[in-house]
């Protein structure tokens, strides 16, 4: 099911924003859907959780972890002001009133995927994620200004479960180690550390798994196959000792499919970036084109993080399938 989702997400997308057929319409219904979602998500919050006292984590268990669509939506505002074809609400007013909406709700889902995704796709839209004089320039500030907020991070005293906005800064300030450094103690009884390396211990995991079979990290060990945690760990009402799927998209595809898998895998997120450097005959074309390499970058980072296109929750793919439709209506225009 996992490896169909995103064949399933990107039809999906395609074919219902054919059925509208309209720029217009399509990206007035993305804006409204995640103005809703912002709406109730804020709701939820002033009304259940106490925000003067309440962790990241328990505003982030009432509110939710993330909504990406909201990301994109805000994207669009934004471009708004620069692209006239993206100027949906022509009442000034309205449009201010959901832009700060969107904003105060993607702020309070703490999340780092969306942070990630937010500044790709400003990237994207405002032209900048080519490898250009001006991408270069404005991708090296970005590196940058996260260079100088990681070097604060890492001379910061932060704890996990701090009231306020200590917790998520912890998140980020372990983000690396998350990914990266597998933890080689497990305690049992004690997983704090053992989440703060979650990540990479799975994909540890999963390699150890594959060196039984050297002939794995060709084809892969199969789509049925499991990562065995080495012990139980509370992962869900249940204690679970191997696991279907990995954070790490990347240690996912060669653990499920090999080295042939994962090399697939890069021609697609490398194709979708691409698709910024074909030439265009309008500026509105193009910018759906940067759109589209915008998504093919989210997926290269995220699928660190998230499984990239293979997330049950990522809504990308079907946007994907969505301004693969309007790039098709602008061309024939």
């Amino acid at each position: 099911m996992y490896f169909v989702k995103p064949i399933i997400a990107l039809l999906s997308g395609y074919f219902i924003a054919k059925k509208i057929n309209s720029i217009r319409y399509i990206f007035k219904g993305i804006i409204l859907i995640s103005t809703v979602f912002s709406i109730v998500h804020l709701i939820k919050i002033v009304l259940i959780t106490d925000l003067t006292g309440s962790s990241i984590n328990e505003i982030r268990e009432i509110g939710g972890i993330s909504n990406l669509i909201e990301v994109f939506a805000l994207v669009i505002l934004l471009g708004s002001y620069k692209y006239d074809f993206l100027n949906i609400f022509k009442n000034k007013l309205f449009k201010k009133l959901v832009l700060i909406l969107l904003s105060i709700s993607f702020i309070m889902y703490f999340s780092r995927t969306m942070l990630v995704a937010f500044v790709i796709f400003c990237l994207a839209i405002f032209g900048y994620i080519k490898l250009s004089s001006k991408g270069l320039k404005y991708g090296f500030m970005v590196l940058f200004s996260i260079g100088l907020f990681y070097i604060y991070l890492f001379n910061a005293d932060l704890e996990r479960d701090k009231p306020g906005l200590e917790s998520f800064l912890y998140k980020l300030k372990i983000a690396p180690a998350e990914i990266f450094i597998p933890s080689k103690n497990i305690n049992i009884s004690k997983h704090e550390f053992l989440w703060d390396h979650w990540r990479a211990y799975e994909s540890a995991m999963a390699l150890e798994k594959m060196n039984e079979e050297p002939v794995s990290f060709i084809v892969g060990k199969g789509f049925g196959a499991l990562v065995d945690l080495k012990f139980k760990a509370p992962l869900s009402s249940e204690n679970i000792r191997f696991i279907p799927i990995l954070h790490n998209g990347y240690s996912y595809i060669l653990f499920k499919t090999g080295i042939i898998g994962l090399f697939l895998y890069f021609i697609f997120l490398i194709s979708l970036y691409y698709s910024s450097y074909i030439k265009r005959y309008s500026l509105n074309e193009q910018t759906i084109a940067n759109l589209i390499a915008g998504i093919g970058v989210y997926f290269l980072f995220t699928s660190l993080i998230i499984t990239g296109i293979y997330n049950m929750h990522d809504i990308f793919t079907f946007i994907l399938g969505v301004l693969l439709y309007i790039q098709v209506a602008l061309k024939k225009n």
